[in-house]
């Protein structure tokens, strides 16, 4: 277990964070467990005690939830649990880890057709990912299906320095690119960039989702950015019908 300075939201379990680890837990007595039923979350002093972590730890949880638009805290009344936000399944607006979000359409994901090549960064892609025309970049494409059916098309853009001197050839590409970030780069990816639009995609991707004539697909084009506002990855990511998506829009 490492310590950073000032709060408990600070101190990492098993690479996660302690507040990280509570926004779960509350989320899950939210929807199934203890609370599944309330409209709103008891006073922080007795969460603190019911989840054995500070006052300071709930706090961060809450300013997360709040964030996320699960809860909305309230002068005098407290925290209010915003239930149509919690029933949402895939939410555009918030990270989206193929894996789990297949999962919860009651699939099983997995990935086939798995290709990685370096190539050189075009001007257009330089400049998303700050690093000089011509800079070395290495591209992963690969196919995700839920159960039989191809669901998802991705195409990852990374700087290859980020891997210092080890072969990309060995990079675990089966699951998340962001666990491959991170465990093999070093690198966490904290927020993104995204354009949405509607794309057909070329004959090759076409053809590998089993599209119909005239199909379209949802195309998430995003820069991924780490907590020192550096980008590290361009992403490519075509969706098929299969899914049906959220998005949270909170008026400030």
């Amino acid at each position: 277990m490492t310590t950073r300075s000032s709060s408990d939201n600070t101190v990492h379990l098993g690479g996660r964070i302690i507040s990280d680890r509570v926004v779960a837990q509350l989320l899950e007595e939210l929807r199934t467990g203890r609370w599944a039923g309330a409209d709103r979350l008891p006073a922080e002093l007795d969460l603190a005690g019911e989840l054995g972590v500070s006052r300071t730890v709930i706090r961060d949880a809450l300013s997360t939830m709040e964030r996320a638009g699960y809860v909305e805290r309230v002068r005098g009344i407290g925290t209010v649990v915003n239930r149509a936000v919690l029933s949402l399944r895939s939410r555009l607006d918030q990270k989206l880890e193929y894996y789990p979000l297949i999962r919860s359409f009651g699939s099983y994901p997995h990935a086939d057709g798995i290709q990685i090549q370096p190539l050189r960064a075009s001007g257009e892609l330089a400049q998303s990912l700050e690093v000089e025309p011509g800079a070395d970049l290495i591209c992963i494409r690969k196919r995700v299906l839920a159960d039989s059916t191809p669901v998802i098309y991705s195409i990852n853009y990374l700087p290859r320095s980020l891997l210092g001197g080890q072969d990309y050839t060995k990079l675990d590409l089966g699951g998340s690119i962001f666990e491959a970030l991170e465990q093999s780069c070093g690198q966490q990816v904290s927020s993104t960039v995204a354009h949405i639009k509607a794309s057909c995609g070329d004959a090759a991707i076409r053809t590998a989702m089993r599209l119909a004539p005239g199909e379209a697909m949802l195309l998430l084009d995003e820069v991924c950015y780490t907590r020192l506002c550096r980008p590290v990855l361009r992403a490519l990511s075509y969706y098929t019908n299969f899914f049906d998506f959220s998005l949270l829009r909170k008026l400030l």
